[in-house]
């Protein structure tokens, strides 16, 4: 029994450890991450700013069951003291197509974005991606994401 307990605490332990979400902010100067590099572009267009965005998987195919791109609004909230105290990732309302091709490792994005959009500073495509395990020949997704967000203004000339 005890050691039932035991693994119990422990397994809870470990499930909590693992519900950990990571953001990481994409403009021109990191666009080469670890798993991923990305590559974006932006022209002005009569409808808008045309982005085409390429993401490159260095290690593996893209797995289309757990990741996922889509425009968004993100919002990180600070307290009195300017210290983060949280984050929102919203859908961008109204929607926005979004073309988006899907080879093994690359993807790629294409969509206009109205020039009044960009006005809001947490304008951003985000690739997100969710943190899975195989079990016993199963996918199991956890309860955790990684979120890279490419902030759009970053990438238009001022």
């Amino acid at each position: 029994m005890r050691h039932l307990l035991i693994t119990l605490v422990w397994l809870a332990l470990v499930s909590t450890a693992c519900a950990l979400s990571v953001e990481l902010p994409i403009n021109p100067d990191n666009l080469d991450q670890s798993n991923y590099k990305f590559s974006v572009t932006a022209k002005s267009t009569n409808s808008g700013i045309a982005f085409h965005v390429t993401i490159t998987s260095k290690h593996e195919d893209i797995d289309s069951d757990y990741t996922h791109v889509d425009l968004s609004i993100v919002t990180h909230t600070k307290n009195k003291d300017g210290a983060n105290t949280g984050t929102s990732i919203a859908p961008l309302t109204p929607s926005i197509p979004i073309a988006l091709e899907k080879q093994p490792r690359i993807w790629t994005a294409d969509f206009t974005v109205p020039a009044e959009s960009l006005s809001s500073s947490g304008l951003c495509f985000v690739f997100s991606e969710t943190v899975h395990t195989t079990t016993n020949g199963k996918r199991v997704a956890f309860p955790s994401a990684t979120f890279y967000e490419v902030k759009l203004k970053d990438f238009t000339k001022p």
